[in-house]
Protein backbone atom coordinates (compact mmCIF):
# COMPACT_ATOMS: atom_id res chain seq x y z
CA UNK A 1 0.00 0.00 0.00
CA UNK A 2 1.70 3.66 -0.79
CA UNK A 3 2.07 6.33 1.68
CA UNK A 4 -0.87 8.42 -0.12
CA UNK A 5 -3.17 5.55 1.08
CA UNK A 6 -1.45 5.12 4.66
CA UNK A 7 -0.53 8.54 6.00
CA UNK A 8 -3.58 9.79 7.43
CA UNK A 9 -3.90 7.08 9.94
CA UNK A 10 -3.33 8.30 13.26
CA UNK A 11 -3.40 12.17 11.78
CA UNK A 12 -6.00 14.77 12.62
CA UNK A 13 -9.08 14.26 10.04
CA UNK A 14 -7.89 17.68 8.71
CA UNK A 15 -5.83 20.54 9.86
CA UNK A 16 -7.40 23.57 10.97
CA UNK A 17 -8.07 24.78 7.20
CA UNK A 18 -10.25 21.98 6.64
CA UNK A 19 -12.02 22.00 9.66
CA UNK A 20 -15.56 22.33 7.95
CA UNK A 21 -14.41 19.73 5.69
CA UNK A 22 -13.05 17.05 8.19
CA UNK A 23 -16.55 15.76 10.00
CA UNK A 24 -19.26 13.94 7.66
CA UNK A 25 -22.61 15.30 8.23
CA UNK A 26 -25.26 12.62 7.12
CA UNK A 27 -28.02 14.81 7.47
CA UNK A 28 -26.49 16.95 5.38
CA UNK A 29 -26.30 14.29 3.16
CA UNK A 30 -29.67 13.00 3.93
CA UNK A 31 -31.59 16.38 2.85
CA UNK A 32 -29.91 16.81 -0.30
CA UNK A 33 -32.49 14.62 -2.31
CA UNK A 34 -36.06 12.85 -1.26
CA UNK A 35 -34.71 9.31 -1.38
CA UNK A 36 -36.10 6.15 -0.15
CA UNK A 37 -34.61 3.99 3.13
CA UNK A 38 -32.91 2.04 1.34
CA UNK A 39 -30.34 4.35 -0.32
CA UNK A 40 -29.14 5.29 3.22
CA UNK A 41 -27.98 2.19 4.21
CA UNK A 42 -24.11 1.30 4.48
CA UNK A 43 -22.44 0.04 1.78
CA UNK A 44 -21.23 -3.40 1.72
CA UNK A 45 -19.11 -5.23 -0.34
CA UNK A 46 -20.44 -7.29 -3.22
CA UNK A 47 -18.83 -10.65 -3.11
CA UNK A 48 -16.26 -12.79 -5.21
CA UNK A 49 -17.83 -11.62 -8.09
CA UNK A 50 -17.42 -9.27 -11.06
CA UNK A 51 -18.70 -6.10 -10.43
CA UNK A 52 -21.08 -4.72 -12.64
CA UNK A 53 -20.24 -1.38 -13.72
CA UNK A 54 -21.27 1.80 -15.70
CA UNK A 55 -19.21 4.35 -17.60
CA UNK A 56 -21.44 7.59 -17.26
CA UNK A 57 -20.05 10.23 -19.46
CA UNK A 58 -17.69 9.64 -22.60
CA UNK A 59 -17.13 14.11 -22.66
CA UNK A 60 -14.17 14.06 -20.45
CA UNK A 61 -11.02 13.28 -22.25
CA UNK A 62 -10.46 10.31 -19.79
CA UNK A 63 -12.86 8.91 -20.59
CA UNK A 64 -11.94 6.33 -23.53
CA UNK A 65 -8.81 5.28 -21.15
CA UNK A 66 -11.10 4.49 -18.90
CA UNK A 67 -13.04 2.47 -20.48
CA UNK A 68 -10.24 0.90 -21.88
CA UNK A 69 -9.02 -0.36 -19.22
CA UNK A 70 -11.95 -1.76 -17.92
CA UNK A 71 -12.57 -3.75 -21.21
CA UNK A 72 -9.02 -4.88 -20.16
CA UNK A 73 -9.91 -6.07 -16.42
CA UNK A 74 -12.48 -9.00 -18.16
CA UNK A 75 -11.74 -10.79 -14.17
CA UNK A 76 -12.91 -7.75 -12.54
CA UNK A 77 -15.55 -5.50 -14.05
CA UNK A 78 -18.48 -7.00 -16.15
CA UNK A 79 -19.69 -3.50 -18.42
CA UNK A 80 -23.47 -2.50 -18.38
CA UNK A 81 -23.53 -0.01 -20.83
CA UNK A 82 -22.91 3.93 -20.41
CA UNK A 83 -24.70 7.02 -20.04
CA UNK A 84 -23.89 9.30 -22.98
CA UNK A 85 -23.77 13.08 -22.03
CA UNK A 86 -22.42 13.84 -25.60
CA UNK A 87 -25.10 16.37 -25.71
CA UNK A 88 -24.01 18.49 -23.10
CA UNK A 89 -23.50 22.35 -23.71
CA UNK A 90 -20.24 22.28 -21.15
CA UNK A 91 -16.83 23.26 -22.37
CA UNK A 92 -14.62 20.10 -23.57
CA UNK A 93 -11.27 19.79 -24.88
CA UNK A 94 -12.87 17.71 -28.40
CA UNK A 95 -16.03 16.05 -29.34
CA UNK A 96 -16.04 12.80 -27.82
CA UNK A 97 -16.62 9.56 -30.50
CA UNK A 98 -20.06 7.99 -29.38
CA UNK A 99 -19.66 4.93 -31.87
CA UNK A 100 -17.18 3.96 -29.91
CA UNK A 101 -19.09 2.49 -26.97
CA UNK A 102 -22.11 1.92 -29.51
CA UNK A 103 -21.36 -2.43 -28.82
CA UNK A 104 -22.81 -1.68 -25.40
CA UNK A 105 -26.34 -0.34 -24.17
CA UNK A 106 -26.76 3.05 -23.98
CA UNK A 107 -28.36 3.58 -20.45
CA UNK A 108 -30.79 6.28 -19.41
CA UNK A 109 -28.85 7.65 -15.83
CA UNK A 110 -32.14 8.34 -13.84
CA UNK A 111 -32.80 4.64 -14.22
CA UNK A 112 -29.78 3.89 -12.80
CA UNK A 113 -30.22 6.36 -10.04
CA UNK A 114 -33.56 4.79 -9.33
CA UNK A 115 -31.87 1.68 -9.11
CA UNK A 116 -33.79 0.33 -12.01
CA UNK A 117 -30.47 -1.30 -13.62
CA UNK A 118 -27.96 -3.30 -12.05
CA UNK A 119 -24.96 -1.64 -11.01
CA UNK A 120 -22.17 -1.41 -8.42
CA UNK A 121 -19.73 0.76 -9.49
CA UNK A 122 -20.43 3.85 -12.21
CA UNK A 123 -17.23 5.44 -13.60
CA UNK A 124 -17.61 9.09 -14.28
CA UNK A 125 -16.16 10.87 -16.98
CA UNK A 126 -18.50 13.54 -17.42
CA UNK A 127 -17.05 17.08 -18.48
CA UNK A 128 -14.95 19.28 -15.99
CA UNK A 129 -17.41 21.00 -14.99
CA UNK A 130 -19.95 18.86 -14.37
CA UNK A 131 -18.08 15.81 -12.61
CA UNK A 132 -19.07 17.24 -8.98
CA UNK A 133 -23.06 17.85 -9.44
CA UNK A 134 -23.16 14.32 -11.32
CA UNK A 135 -20.90 12.95 -8.83
CA UNK A 136 -22.95 14.01 -6.00
CA UNK A 137 -26.09 12.41 -7.52
CA UNK A 138 -24.75 9.18 -7.91
CA UNK A 139 -23.48 9.02 -4.38
CA UNK A 140 -27.21 9.92 -2.95
CA UNK A 141 -28.01 7.18 -5.15
CA UNK A 142 -25.40 4.85 -2.67
CA UNK A 143 -22.97 3.60 -5.74
CA UNK A 144 -19.55 3.59 -5.14
CA UNK A 145 -17.57 6.02 -8.29
CA UNK A 146 -14.54 6.29 -9.41
CA UNK A 147 -14.19 9.93 -10.52
CA UNK A 148 -12.28 12.10 -12.65
CA UNK A 149 -11.07 14.97 -12.12
CA UNK A 150 -10.68 18.52 -11.72
CA UNK A 151 -12.90 18.63 -8.30
CA UNK A 152 -14.57 21.75 -8.80
CA UNK A 153 -13.92 25.33 -8.91
CA UNK A 154 -14.72 25.57 -4.65
CA UNK A 155 -14.75 23.74 -2.05
CA UNK A 156 -18.23 22.95 -0.75
CA UNK A 157 -19.28 20.81 -3.48
CA UNK A 158 -16.67 17.80 -3.35
CA UNK A 159 -16.80 18.09 0.11
CA UNK A 160 -20.70 17.90 0.16
CA UNK A 161 -20.57 14.65 -2.00
CA UNK A 162 -17.22 13.27 -0.29
CA UNK A 163 -19.14 13.47 3.10
CA UNK A 164 -22.08 11.53 1.42
CA UNK A 165 -19.72 8.92 1.18
CA UNK A 166 -17.81 9.09 4.01
CA UNK A 167 -20.73 8.69 5.97
CA UNK A 168 -22.12 5.54 4.48
CA UNK A 169 -18.66 4.02 4.06
CA UNK A 170 -19.22 4.09 0.10
CA UNK A 171 -16.03 3.66 -1.93
CA UNK A 172 -15.10 7.08 -3.75
CA UNK A 173 -11.76 6.21 -5.87
CA UNK A 174 -10.53 10.05 -7.78
CA UNK A 175 -8.56 9.58 -11.02
CA UNK A 176 -5.72 11.03 -10.44
CA UNK A 177 -3.41 9.43 -13.08
CA UNK A 178 -0.51 8.68 -11.20
CA UNK A 179 -1.88 6.80 -7.92
CA UNK A 180 -1.21 3.58 -9.45
CA UNK A 181 1.75 3.83 -10.95
CA UNK A 182 4.55 1.84 -8.90
CA UNK A 183 7.56 4.01 -9.78
CA UNK A 184 6.47 7.36 -8.45
CA UNK A 185 4.80 5.24 -5.39
CA UNK A 186 8.69 4.09 -4.97
CA UNK A 187 9.84 7.31 -4.98
CA UNK A 188 7.30 8.85 -2.77
CA UNK A 189 7.53 6.24 -0.21
CA UNK A 190 12.00 6.71 -0.46
CA UNK A 191 11.66 10.50 -0.16
CA UNK A 192 8.90 10.04 2.59
CA UNK A 193 10.93 7.17 4.68
CA UNK A 194 13.88 9.06 4.75
CA UNK A 195 16.40 7.22 2.39
CA UNK A 196 17.10 10.92 0.67
CA UNK A 197 17.57 12.46 4.00
CA UNK A 198 15.28 16.05 4.22
CA UNK A 199 13.64 16.75 1.27
CA UNK A 200 14.37 20.32 0.02
CA UNK A 201 13.03 19.94 -3.21
CA UNK A 202 10.54 18.36 -5.41
CA UNK A 203 10.21 19.33 -9.24
CA UNK A 204 7.69 17.88 -11.55
CA UNK A 205 7.09 18.62 -15.60
CA UNK A 206 3.99 17.71 -16.67
CA UNK A 207 4.25 19.46 -20.20
CA UNK A 208 2.61 18.21 -22.99
CA UNK A 209 0.85 19.23 -26.26
CA UNK A 210 -2.15 17.66 -26.98
CA UNK A 211 -6.07 19.18 -27.37
CA UNK A 212 -4.82 22.10 -30.13
CA UNK A 213 -6.62 23.97 -31.88
CA UNK A 214 -9.02 24.44 -28.83
CA UNK A 215 -6.72 24.36 -26.37
CA UNK A 216 -6.42 28.12 -25.27
CA UNK A 217 -10.44 28.43 -25.36
CA UNK A 218 -10.30 24.65 -23.03
CA UNK A 219 -7.80 25.61 -20.96
CA UNK A 220 -9.25 29.37 -20.43
CA UNK A 221 -12.92 28.01 -18.96
CA UNK A 222 -10.75 27.29 -15.71
CA UNK A 223 -9.06 29.36 -13.11
CA UNK A 224 -5.51 29.26 -14.01
CA UNK A 225 -5.82 26.76 -16.77
CA UNK A 226 -3.01 24.43 -17.12
CA UNK A 227 -2.65 24.49 -13.26
CA UNK A 228 -6.18 24.06 -12.70
CA UNK A 229 -6.58 21.01 -15.10
CA UNK A 230 -2.70 19.25 -14.41
CA UNK A 231 -1.40 19.90 -11.20
CA UNK A 232 -3.43 18.14 -8.87
CA UNK A 233 -2.15 15.14 -10.31
CA UNK A 234 1.52 16.13 -8.48
CA UNK A 235 0.16 17.52 -5.39
CA UNK A 236 -1.88 14.59 -5.08
CA UNK A 237 1.50 12.17 -4.84
CA UNK A 238 3.61 15.14 -3.64
CA UNK A 239 1.63 15.64 -0.23
CA UNK A 240 2.24 12.56 1.20
CA UNK A 241 5.95 13.19 1.63
CA UNK A 242 5.01 15.33 4.68
CA UNK A 243 2.25 13.55 5.74
CA UNK A 244 -0.66 15.59 4.13
CA UNK A 245 0.34 18.43 5.78
CA UNK A 246 -0.87 21.53 3.64
CA UNK A 247 2.11 23.71 2.15
CA UNK A 248 2.77 27.02 4.12
CA UNK A 249 1.82 28.96 0.49
CA UNK A 250 0.74 27.43 -2.86
CA UNK A 251 0.36 29.78 -5.65
CA UNK A 252 0.72 29.94 -9.48
CA UNK A 253 2.76 32.22 -12.43
CA UNK A 254 -0.21 31.81 -14.96
CA UNK A 255 1.91 32.87 -18.58
CA UNK A 256 0.40 31.93 -22.18
CA UNK A 257 2.40 29.29 -23.81
CA UNK A 258 4.22 30.35 -27.12
CA UNK A 259 1.69 31.16 -30.32
CA UNK A 260 -0.97 31.18 -27.75
CA UNK A 261 -3.54 34.33 -27.03
CA UNK A 262 -2.41 36.80 -24.93
CA UNK A 263 -4.47 36.21 -22.23
CA UNK A 264 -4.11 31.89 -22.48
CA UNK A 265 -3.55 30.77 -19.06
CA UNK A 266 -1.62 27.08 -21.00
CA UNK A 267 2.20 27.91 -19.19
CA UNK A 268 1.94 27.42 -15.60
CA UNK A 269 4.30 27.01 -12.64
CA UNK A 270 2.88 26.09 -9.15
CA UNK A 271 4.94 26.40 -6.42
CA UNK A 272 4.37 24.54 -2.84
CA UNK A 273 6.41 25.85 0.00
CA UNK A 274 7.09 24.32 3.36
CA UNK A 275 9.22 24.92 6.14
CA UNK A 276 12.19 23.68 4.30
CA UNK A 277 10.97 22.38 1.02
CA UNK A 278 10.01 24.28 -2.03
CA UNK A 279 8.05 22.24 -4.87
CA UNK A 280 7.34 23.05 -8.62
CA UNK A 281 5.15 21.44 -10.90
CA UNK A 282 5.40 23.20 -14.37
CA UNK A 283 2.76 22.29 -17.43
CA UNK A 284 3.29 23.90 -20.81
CA UNK A 285 0.85 23.03 -23.37
CA UNK A 286 3.41 23.78 -25.92
CA UNK A 287 5.23 20.89 -24.20
CA UNK A 288 6.54 17.54 -25.17
CA UNK A 289 4.55 15.16 -23.25
CA UNK A 290 7.06 11.97 -23.56
CA UNK A 291 9.49 14.15 -21.99
CA UNK A 292 7.84 14.77 -18.71
CA UNK A 293 10.26 14.20 -15.46
CA UNK A 294 10.20 14.13 -11.87
CA UNK A 295 13.08 14.66 -9.54
CA UNK A 296 12.77 14.42 -5.79
CA UNK A 297 16.15 16.27 -3.90
CA UNK A 298 17.10 15.31 -0.21
CA UNK A 299 20.05 16.44 1.99
CA UNK A 300 21.77 13.00 1.18
CA UNK A 301 20.18 12.21 -2.19
CA UNK A 302 18.14 12.82 -5.27
CA UNK A 303 15.55 10.39 -6.20
CA UNK A 304 14.80 10.89 -10.65
CA UNK A 305 12.18 9.48 -12.95
CA UNK A 306 11.99 9.92 -16.71
CA UNK A 307 9.98 8.62 -18.12
CA UNK A 308 7.28 8.60 -16.47
CA UNK A 309 5.01 6.33 -17.80
CA UNK A 310 4.73 4.74 -21.69
CA UNK A 311 3.53 7.49 -24.03
CA UNK A 312 2.26 5.79 -26.60
CA UNK A 313 -0.50 4.26 -24.88
CA UNK A 314 -1.98 7.65 -24.04
CA UNK A 315 -5.30 7.79 -25.78
CA UNK A 316 -5.18 12.30 -26.61
CA UNK A 317 -2.16 12.89 -27.71
CA UNK A 318 -1.33 14.10 -31.09
CA UNK A 319 1.11 12.17 -32.53
CA UNK A 320 3.93 13.46 -30.80
CA UNK A 321 4.17 9.63 -30.09
CA UNK A 322 5.61 8.51 -33.00
CA UNK A 323 8.88 7.28 -33.82
CA UNK A 324 9.13 6.33 -29.76
CA UNK A 325 11.70 3.80 -28.71
CA UNK A 326 9.28 0.96 -26.96
CA UNK A 327 9.70 1.95 -23.36
CA UNK A 328 9.56 -1.56 -21.58
CA UNK A 329 10.12 -0.03 -17.97
CA UNK A 330 9.83 2.60 -15.10
CA UNK A 331 13.29 3.64 -13.41
CA UNK A 332 13.73 4.74 -10.82
CA UNK A 333 17.54 6.26 -10.33
CA UNK A 334 17.97 7.09 -6.67
CA UNK A 335 21.31 8.97 -5.86
CA UNK A 336 22.97 8.68 -2.52
CA UNK A 337 25.95 10.67 -0.24
CA UNK A 338 25.95 7.69 1.87
CA UNK A 339 25.11 3.62 1.95
CA UNK A 340 21.56 3.65 3.08
CA UNK A 341 20.80 0.02 3.07
CA UNK A 342 19.83 -1.90 1.23
CA UNK A 343 20.73 1.16 -0.90
CA UNK A 344 24.38 1.92 -1.18
CA UNK A 345 26.00 5.24 -1.66
CA UNK A 346 26.22 6.23 -5.38
CA UNK A 347 23.72 5.24 -8.47
CA UNK A 348 20.79 2.69 -7.50
CA UNK A 349 18.53 1.70 -10.03
CA UNK A 350 15.26 0.11 -9.16
CA UNK A 351 13.08 -1.28 -12.09
CA UNK A 352 9.13 -2.06 -12.30
CA UNK A 353 7.64 -3.39 -15.34
CA UNK A 354 6.54 -0.93 -17.72
CA UNK A 355 2.05 -0.77 -16.89
CA UNK A 356 -0.06 -1.89 -20.34
CA UNK A 357 -2.43 0.81 -19.07
CA UNK A 358 -2.78 3.80 -16.99
CA UNK A 359 -5.92 3.25 -15.39
CA UNK A 360 -5.80 -0.10 -14.94
CA UNK A 361 -3.89 -0.50 -11.83
CA UNK A 362 -6.12 1.82 -9.88
CA UNK A 363 -9.39 -0.36 -11.28
CA UNK A 364 -8.06 -3.11 -10.32
CA UNK A 365 -7.75 -1.85 -6.93
CA UNK A 366 -11.15 -0.51 -6.52
CA UNK A 367 -12.41 -4.09 -7.40
CA UNK A 368 -10.93 -5.80 -4.58
CA UNK A 369 -12.53 -2.90 -2.34
CA UNK A 370 -15.68 -3.47 -3.97
CA UNK A 371 -15.63 -7.24 -3.47
CA UNK A 372 -14.44 -7.35 0.35
CA UNK A 373 -11.01 -8.22 -0.48
CA UNK A 374 -9.06 -5.52 0.92
CA UNK A 375 -10.30 -2.34 2.59
CA UNK A 376 -11.54 1.10 1.45
CA UNK A 377 -7.42 2.83 2.47
CA UNK A 378 -8.11 4.61 5.31
CA UNK A 379 -7.68 8.46 5.43
CA UNK A 380 -8.11 8.69 1.75
CA UNK A 381 -11.58 10.54 1.91
CA UNK A 382 -9.38 13.51 4.04
CA UNK A 383 -6.55 13.06 2.05
CA UNK A 384 -8.79 13.79 -1.17
CA UNK A 385 -10.25 16.60 0.54
CA UNK A 386 -6.71 18.21 1.11
CA UNK A 387 -5.58 17.91 -2.23
CA UNK A 388 -8.44 19.19 -3.32
CA UNK A 389 -7.78 22.40 -1.10
CA UNK A 390 -4.50 22.87 -2.29
CA UNK A 391 -5.13 21.89 -5.77
CA UNK A 392 -7.32 25.54 -5.37
CA UNK A 393 -4.86 27.18 -3.78
CA UNK A 394 -2.77 26.56 -7.06
CA UNK A 395 -5.01 28.35 -9.06
CA UNK A 396 -4.69 31.15 -6.81
CA UNK A 397 -8.16 30.56 -5.31
CA UNK A 398 -7.80 31.50 -2.03
CA UNK A 399 -10.64 29.91 -0.61
CA UNK A 400 -12.21 30.62 3.10
CA UNK A 401 -13.74 27.32 4.66
CA UNK A 402 -16.98 28.20 6.07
Amino acid sequence: MSPRHIVAVGILLLEVALAGCAAPDLRESQTLENRSDLNYNAWKPIGNRKAKVVLWGIVHNHARGKFDALLRLTNDFEIVGWVDDSASKAMRMQEPNSQYYAKWPRLDGEKVLRHEIPCDLVVVEVSNSELVEVSTRIAQAGYPMHMDKPLGTDLAGFRKMSNICKARGIPLQIGYMFRANEAINKAVQLAHDGVIGEVFGIDADLNHSYGYPKYPEYASSYPCGTAYLLACHVIEWAMPIFDDRLPEHTWSIVKPAPGDPENAPTHTLTIMEWPRCVATIRVCSRGTQPCRRIRIDGSDGTIELEPIEDFRTVKHTTGLNEGLVPADKLEVKLFLKKNKPPYKAGLNRIVFPMPKDRYAGQLHELARILRGEISNPPGLYEHDLKVHKVSLDACNLKLEVK
